[in-house]
């Protein structure tokens, strides 16, 4: 009888090892079926402008997205250090181009359809869409402060008013300080270095840390005036804010943001498929239309609520040259900002 017993758990453990087995079996097959169908994004975007992409992109494809909202610089390190990291989606090129050598070597099957700029790009760099860099103006609180400039936001009134991030942090944010060294500089970035002086002082102590905090804090009344890019301060007006749009009467840059696959991406297939989706008509339609961005397409029109780009005064940089001083210009900036915060 004893025997009996024993045979008879023996067995009961040998199906319960038998049962276990097969759901490991299982589990491990449905993780890698949906590790092969699914895309790891990281991106400095605005969430709102995200999520009906990304609803769009996996209805069409099946393609799931795990989405890492995070500023450019930790995305930037993210796409360079990190192997889980499939793509980048956003950041200026002039921001992310020194890094093309960590990016998977595609190019978009929408390539004939983009405008000329926006295909004589880095290796492995395709252009996402144009954004050019504005003052957002809270019209509440502004008054009868002029407003048309960098130059007018020096204004006394102005002092600890004006909204600005890091740029260490921020593409965006960057791309206002290559704008400010061209267009305060006449089209010499070195002697504009005495106009970012005296911006900082201007900033009064406050530098922020990601570009939501500026056209936000804009928008909620914190400041007057902020440095942002054109989408972030339509997007505040499509939600009833008392903002405007002013384009620098000094010159304004407009340079295109990327997408930028992982040279290491066990997901290829599906990142070329995000690639391709973001860029062909329908999708740069809909951003044109609901989001209040620039497309990078010769076949799609601009949004109705910018100003026209040859109503705008645009400004050509350097774009090699700007990938080659970005860490120095950042440094040169920081050191800027440690001196006056130390006097």
């Amino acid at each position: 009888m004893k025997n009996k017993r024993l045979l008879i758990i023996l067995i009961l453990c040998l199906a319960l090892a038998v049962i276990l087995a097969l759901i490991l079996i299982f589990n491990s097959n449905k993780q890698n079926s949906s590790d092969e169908n699914s895309l790891v994004v990281v991106s400095p975007h605005p969430v709102d402008f995200m999520i009906p992409l990304i609803h769009e992109f996996e209805l069409q494809t099946g393609i799931e997205v795990d989405l890492i909202s995070c500023g450019t610089s930790q995305a930037i390190a993210s796409i360079t250090t990190d192997d889980s990291a499939d793509l980048m989606w956003g950041g200026s090129i002039l921001s992310v181009g020194q890094y093309a050598n960590d990016f998977f070597p595609y190019q978009t099957s929408e390539y004939d359809n983009l405008y000329p700029d926006c295909q004589k790009v880095a290796e492995g760099i395709n252009c996402f869409t144009d954004m050019p860099s504005v003052l957002m103006i809270n019209t509440d609180i502004v008054g009868d402060i002029r407003i048309n400039g960098y130059q007018d936001l020096l204004q006394p009134q102005l002092k600890g008013k004006v909204a600005y991030a890091n740029p260490k942090n921020s593409s965006s944010s960057f791309e206002q300080l290559v704008n400010m060294l061209y267009a305060m500089g006449e089209g010499d970035p070195e002697k504009g270095w005495d106009y970012v002086a005296k911006l900082v002082e201007q900033l009064d102590g406050n530098i922020l840390d990601t570009s939501s905090q500026v056209y936000e804090g804009v928008a909620s009344g914190k400041y007057i005036a902020g440095l942002s890019f054109e989408e972030a301060a339509i997007t505040q007006m499509s939600k009833g804010k008392h903002v405007k749009i002013v384009y620098m009467e000094e010159g304004v840059v407009s340079t295109p943001d990327g997408i930028y696959i992982n040279k290491n991406t066990k997901h290829e297939a599906e990142a070329e498929a995000f690639v391709d989706f973001m860029l062909d008509y329908d999708t740069q339609s809909f951003i044109s239309v609901n989001l209040g961005r620039r497309s990078v397409r010769t076949d799609v029109s601009d949004s109705a609520s910018v100003l026209a780009k040859d109503q705008i005064k645009l400004l050509e940089v350097d774009e090699a040259d700007v990938v080659k001083n970005k860490d120095e210009w950042i440094s040169k900036f920081e050191t800027l900002w440690e001196e006056f915060t130390d006097e």
